[in-house]
């Protein structure tokens, strides 16, 4: 139900401030009574005078309401008296007059504001994009200014009763309503672009930049109120980085911070990637290549989002989506008023795993193994730098494998076997060995066989090399001590 606003209200009409305002004439109610006293419904012409051209000419007056519905108008009092009215006529008058001003000495005049609207709007206006589809939007849409047109103005030139509805049809297109009607709006969004995105900077760069449907294609499948908004997907189409700067590279371009009185939930992903499961069957079919370029000195580069988007994951489904399930494999954030970086740590274990074969890198162990780190014995390389150098491997040179063959090292699941395999031992050292106090000792003087092809296979120090140094004197001796001092199981 429509409320009257309170009283108490300030409004100024005409340069003279009062005190209240009117309260507005209520169509639903008053058809609604005209209906239940036996009178057919009020042409809407009775009170709106249309010109030839369709437009509405000034605001109803006192012929509206007067004569044949409500008697004879009041007259005016002379300048200084005032105006007498019993209930009912002091009622109809306050539609249009604020109730103050017909109690006060009259002066002469009496303005009155129009549309007086103090009551809520109790009609709307029925317009259908997708029944307009063939006119161009230009038509009712003036990009070059944001002065309001006068009513009527953008619909006479088609209807005019024979390209369409006649103007004088009033009820075709304005609809009884309640609540607070809308014309039709485009729907709310909270990370909006509207106060950096430029209609005229689009138009002037393209032809397609000047057509609306570019962008607002949807809008003209609907013939709803609320309006469909263009999606990251419709910007991508020009916005793919070659045209004009990508969509997934420039955030803050278009997106500003939401104001603090409208928060804006931000979702993060937590998905890491991974070359199993969903990604098997493409990472079998692809080269390692397509996402995992090399640096001059030989580094693996992270994968850019080229990497993600070329073929498989669109803007469409989810680039654009307030709820990225992608993002999380290298952002730790995905607010698209930052500047997001690929913060996302790398995983603590890998995937993959290097095949080396120990028989032909002869030389200092350490140059390519550290003895220790914080949190394992004997790390292996995590990066190509043990790997290329004078004489080594490096793209396209070098002994084979080349650092671009990629699959000529890595393997699926190596490093997980490794490390199974080794704690599978029942007589392993693992638990208790520690490189760094016996760093006296070469590698080699405990590492002896390293015909192992494979690293999975390598074969563990056997329990000879530990006896030169374990003797009783050097080291405990080998014999006489329990064997869980060395031995986890």
């Amino acid at each position: 139900m429509r409320a009257l606003a309170a009283l108490a209200i300030f409004v100024v009409f005409g340069g003279i401030a009062v005190a209240n305002a009117p309260t507005g004439f209520d169509h639903t109610l008053h058809e609604r009574d005209v209906i239940v006293a036996g009178g057919d419904s009020i042409a809407c012409a009775r009170c709106h005078e249309l010109d030839k051209a369709g437009r509405l000419v000034g605001k109803p007056g006192h012929a509206s309401c007067f004569g044949d519905c409500h008697g004879a108008a009041p007259k005016a009092p002379r300048p200084g008296a005032r105006f007498a009215l019993d209930d009912d006529r002091k009622k109809l008058c306050t539609a249009c007059h604020a109730d103050n001003l017909l109690a006060a000495p009259y002066a002469g005049r009496m303005p009155v504001p129009y549309p007086p609207y103090t009551i809520e709007r109790d009609f709307n206006l029925a317009l259908g994009h997708k029944q307009h589809a063939a006119a161009p939007c230009t038509q009712c849409h003036d990009l070059s200014t944001t002065a309001k047109p006068a009513p009527h103005a953008r619909c006479a030139g088609c209807h005019d009763g024979a390209k369409a509805t006649a103007m004088t049809a009033c009820k075709a297109c304005h609809l009884a309503a309640t609540g607070k009607p809308q014309p039709p709006e485009l729907r709310p969004i909270n990370n909006s672009i509207g106060a950096i995105f430029s209609h005229a900077k689009h138009a002037a760069r393209s032809k397609d930049g000047r057509e609306c449907t570019t962008c607002h294609a949807a809008i003209a499948e609907t013939d709803d109120a609320e309006l469909p908004r263009p999606t990251a997907a419709d910007c991508a189409r020009c916005h793919d980085g070659t045209r004009a700067f990508s969509t997934t590279i420039a955030c803050t371009r278009c997106h500003a911070p939401p104001p603090a009185s409208q928060p804006f939930e931000v979702v993060r992903p937590q998905a890491r990637f991974s070359h199993t499961g969903p990604h098997a069957q493409l990472v079998a079919a692809t080269t390692c290549a397509t996402c995992h370029a090399l640096a001059k000195n030989g580094d693996a580069l992270p994968p850019g989002h080229a990497a993600c988007t070329t073929a498989c994951h669109t803007h469409v489904d989810d680039f654009g989506a307030r709820a990225p399930k992608t993002c999380g494999a290298c952002h730790i954030g995905t607010e698209p008023w930052r500047h997001l970086l690929a913060d996302r740590p790398p995983p603590e274990a890998t995937e993959l795993g290097a095949t080396l074969d120990h028989t032909k890198h002869p030389g200092q162990c350490t140059a390519c193994h550290v003895l220790r780190t914080s949190t394992a014995e004997l790390q292996l390389p995590r990066s190509h730098a043990a790997c290329t150098g004078a004489g080594c491997h490096a793209q396209g040179t070098g002994p084979a494998p080349q650092l671009d063959a990629c699959d000529g090292c890595h393997r699926f699941g190596r490093a997980v076997a490794r490390i199974a395999k080794r704690a599978a031992d029942p007589w392993s050292v693992r638990a208790t060995f520690q490189h760094s106090a016996h760093t006296a000792a070469a590698c080699t003087a405990c590492h002896t066989d390293l015909r192992g092809a494979d690293v999975v296979d390598l074969p563990a120090p056997a329990k000879p090399t530990c006896a030169p140094c374990h003797d009783g004197r050097a080291a405990f001796s080998l014999t006489g001590t329990t064997c869980r001092k060395c031995h986890s199981r």
